[in-house]
C-alpha cells in the first residue's frame, strides 16, 4: 500500500502498514492523538476519526480510487485498490507474502503464514470516585482494574486521560464538558467510569451493554451516638414528678399517723378490742407508705374506716404511677437502642430535623431537578385540562392538587441546606453530625463501599431511580461490539464478582461494634439501680455498726448504774445495822421498831433519807 503526502509541492511515498486494518488503526490513531479532522474527498461532511461512518467511508472510496494520497494541509486522501503484503529480511531484502485487493480480497504466497494486526491505541477516560479510579502510589480501583483487563484481552495500548467531572451539558454554548466532552469532542476513544446511562447522555454517545449491577440513588446519615447512662432509669420522669412522688409519700404517711392517733376507732384508742396489732407511729406510718410501692405491699392496714379509706386512695396512686414508669422506662431503652430516625426518602422528606443534600452536578443533583421539572409539567397540564375542558370539567373539581409535589419539596430542601461541592466534603458533614442530623443523597454504590469502611455511618431505605453501569464510546465507533462481547465473556468468567467482592468487601464490617437491634438491654443503661441496691447495701452496713457500737455504750452504761445502785445499796445495809444497835442503846422499843422499818425502807428503795442521817447525828450527840 502506498501513503502519499503533499509537503510544499513534493511528494513523499512511504508504507505505513502490512495491511488494511493495520493501516486505518494506525492512521486514525495517528489523526486522533493529533486532534485532527478528516475531511475525505467524497463528500463534504467533517468527519471525526473513529467513528463508524467515516470507516465505511475509507473502506467504500476502495472502489473508486486508485492509490492513498492525504494531503497535510487540505486533508484529502485518495487510495490505491491494491496492496502488497512485504516481509523484510534482517539485511533489508523485501520479501513478497500476499496482496489484497477490493475484488479479490486477501491473497497469501503460503497457506500457513497468518496476519496478525499490530497492537492498536485507545485514550481511555475516567473520572475520580473512590474507589472505581483513586491515586495511591499510581491510579488503582475498579475501573482500572477493567481498563488493564480488557486491554489484555483486546490486545490494545491505552493512554490513561483523569477527569474531574462525568459531564454535564452547558445549556448557554450547548457543549458537553468532562468525559462525556471528551467523547464527543474526540479527545477520547473509550470511557470506563462510574458512568450512569441517561436519555440525555445517549444522545450524542454510545452505551456498551452494563458492566456493574443495578445501582442507584441512596441515603447515609451517622448511627446516632447512644447517650447512655447508668441512672437512665432516673431520667425516665422528670425531676419535679419524683419530687411530687416523695411529697405524696410524705404526705400520705403523716396523715396515717394522724388519723391512727385521733380516730376513735383506731387500734390504739381501742386497745381492749384489739389484743395485737400494729402501732401506726410517725416512723411505721413512713415505713408502710413506702412498702406500698412494693408488689409485697404495705402489710397491715389501719383498723379505722377513714385510715383504710386514705390507704385504698394511696394504693390507687401508687399503681397508677408504676404503671406510668414502666411504660416509660421500656419507651425510653426502646428508642435509645434505635439507629435510624428515617427508613425512607419519603420520611426524609417529611420531617424538619434533619437537613439533607446532594453533591453539586451529581446525578442525584440532576435526578430531583428532572422529577422536579416532570411535576410541573404534569400540574400544569392538569391545570389547563381543568381550566379548559367545558363539558368535563366538573370531572376536575377537587380540593386540591390529587398529586403530591413530594420531589420538589425536597429540591426545595436541599437548596436551602446547599449543595455540597464533592464526596470529600458531603461525608464530612455527615460524620461531624454525631446524632445524625444531616443526610447525604448519594450514589449508592459509593455510599455502600463508605459504610464497609466507617462504622459510623450506615446507609437507610431502598435504593431509588435504579440505573446501571455502563462503558460508553463515541456514537459509530467500530469497537462497541468487540467491547460488548468481552464484556459478556468477562461475566461468565465471573470477573466482576472478583472486583466487587476486592472493593466492596463485607468483612470489614466485622471489625464494627456490634450494634444489632435485637441485642439486650446494656450495663450501661441499667447500671444504676445496682448501684442504687449497693448504695442500701452500704447504708445498711453502715446503721448496724451505728446499732452495735450504740448497744454496746448504752450496754456500758446500763452496767456502771448498775454497779453504783448496788455499792449504795450495800453501804445503806451496813449504815442501818450501825444505827440500829445505836437506837438500841438509846431508845425506847418502839422508837426502835419505828426506825428499823424506816431503815428497811430506805434500803430497799435505795434512796438516802436525809432525816435518817439527821436523827443518827442527833442520837450521837
Amino acid at each position: 500500500m502506498k501513503f502519499t503526502s503533499w509537503e510544499n509541492g513534493h511528494t513523499k511515498k512511504a508504507t505505513r502498514a502490512r495491511t488494511l486494518f493495520n493501516f486505518i488503526f494506525y492512521f486514525l490513531g495517528r489523526v486522533s492523538r493529533d486532534r485532527l479532522k478528516l475531511n475525505c474527498n467524497m463528500n463534504s461532511d467533517m468527519l471525526v476519526l473513529g467513528k463508524r461512518k467515516e470507516t465505511e467511508d475509507i473502506l467504500n472510496s476502495y472502489e473508486y480510487k486508485n492509490e492513498f494520497h492525504y494531503d497535510i494541509d487540505t486533508k484529502l486522501m485518495t487510495y490505491n485498490e491494491q496492496a502488497t503484503i512485504l516481509k523484510f529480511s534482517p539485511d533489508g531484502v523485501p520479501n513478497q507474502l500476499g496482496t489484497w485487493t477490493i475484488n479479490g480480497g486477501l491473497e497469501m504466497k503460503y497457506d500457513a503464514l497468518t496476519v496478525v494486526s499490530g497492537r492498536r491505541f485507545f485514550r481511555v477516560g475516567t473520572a475520580k470516585s473512590i474507589p472505581w479510579t483513586f491515586m495511591e502510589d499510581e491510579w488503582k480501583g475498579y475501573c482500572i482494574d477493567l481498563i488493564e483487563k480488557l486491554s489484555i484481552e483486546m490486545n490494545f495500548k491505552y493512554e490513561l486521560v483523569i477527569k474531574d467531572q462525568f459531564g454535564e451539558l452547558d445549556p448557554v454554548t450547548n457543549k458537553w464538558n468532562g468525559l462525556i466532552g471528551g467523547l464527543v469532542d474526540g479527545e477520547l476513544d473509550i470511557v470506563i467510569a462510574a458512568l450512569t446511562m441517561t436519555s440525555e447522555r445517549e444522545e450524542v454517545i454510545d452505551f456498551i451493554a452494563p458492566y456493574f449491577e443495578q445501582t442507584g440513588i441512596s441515603i447515609v446519615i451517622r448511627k446516632p451516638s447512644r447517650k447512655t447512662s447508668l441512672f437512665k432509669f432516673m431520667t425516665v420522669l422528670k425531676p419535679e414528678v419524683w419530687l411530687s412522688i416523695v411529697a405524696a409519700l410524705a404526705l400520705t404517711a403523716f396523715m396515717i399517723w394522724i388519723l391512727d392517733k385521733y380516730s376513735p376507732y383506731s387500734a390504739q384508742n381501742n386497745k381492749p378490742k384489739y389484743e395485737q396489732f400494729r402501732h401506726f407511729t410517725l416512723v411505721e406510718s413512713f415505713w408502710f407508705a413506702l412498702t406500698s410501692f412494693t408488689p409485697q405491699g404495705g402489710g397491715e392496714t389501719p383498723k379505722a374506716i377513714s385510715g383504710r379509706v386514705l390507704v385504698a386512695a394511696y394504693w390507687v396512686f401508687v399503681v397508677l404511677m408504676l404503671a406510668t414508669f414502666t411504660a416509660n422506662l421500656a419507651a425510653f431503652l426502646t428508642v435509645e437502642r434505635m439507629q435510624t430516625p428515617v427508613q425512607s426518602l419519603q420520611q426524609l422528606a417529611r420531617q424538619s430535623r434533619i437537613n439533607y443534600s446532594v453533591i453539586d452536578g451529581s446525578d442525584a443533583h440532576q435526578f430531583f431537578r428532572n422529577m422536579k421539572m416532570a411535576e410541573d409539567i404534569l400540574y400544569n397540564v392538569w391545570k389547563e385540562i381543568a381550566l379548559n375542558q367545558t363539558n368535563n370539567r366538573k370531572d376536575f373539581r377537587v380540593w386540591d392538587y390529587p398529586i403530591k409535589e413530594e420531589y420538589g419539596q425536597i429540591l426545595a430542601a436541599i437548596e436551602r441546606t446547599g449543595t455540597v461541592p464533592n464526596r470529600t466534603v458531603g461525608y464530612q458533614m455527615v460524620l461531624d453530625n454525631e446524632q445524625g442530623e444531616f443526610a447525604l443523597i448519594h450514589d449508592s454504590s459509593d455510599i455502600e463501599y463508605e459504610v464497609y469502611n466507617n462504622c459510623n455511618l450506615t446507609e437507610v431505605g431502598e435504593i431509588f431511580a435504579e440505573r446501571p453501569y455502563s462503558i460508553a464510546v463515541q456514537q459509530g465507533s467500530l469497537i462497541q461490539e468487540e467491547i460488548s462481547r468481552k464484556i459478556l465473556d468477562l461475566q461468565k468468567d465471573r470477573f466482576f464478582e472478583l472486583l466487587n467482592a476486592k472493593y466492596w468487601n463485607a468483612s470489614k464490617t466485622s471489625t464494627c461494634p456490634n450494634s444489632d437491634d435485637s441485642e439486650g438491654i446494656t450495663l450501661e443503661s441499667l447500671g444504676g439501680v445496682f448501684i442504687a441496691t449497693l448504695v442500701g447495701l452500704l447504708i445498711a452496713l453502715i446503721t448496724l455498726a451505728f446499732e452495735v457500737v450504740y448497744f454496746k455504750h448504752k450496754r456500758a452504761k446500763i452496767a456502771e448504774v448498775s454497779v453504783v445502785n448496788n455499792t449504795i445499796h450495800k453501804d445503806k445495809l451496813l449504815y442501818g445495822h450501825e444505827l440500829f444497835m445505836t437506837l438500841g442503846r438509846n431508845s425506847n422499843s418502839d422508837d426502835q421498831t419505828r426506825w428499823a422499818n424506816k431503815i428497811k425502807l430506805d434500803s430497799t428503795t435505795g434512796r438516802l433519807n436525809n432525816a435518817l442521817f439527821f436523827r443518827r447525828n442527833k442520837f450521837q450527840n
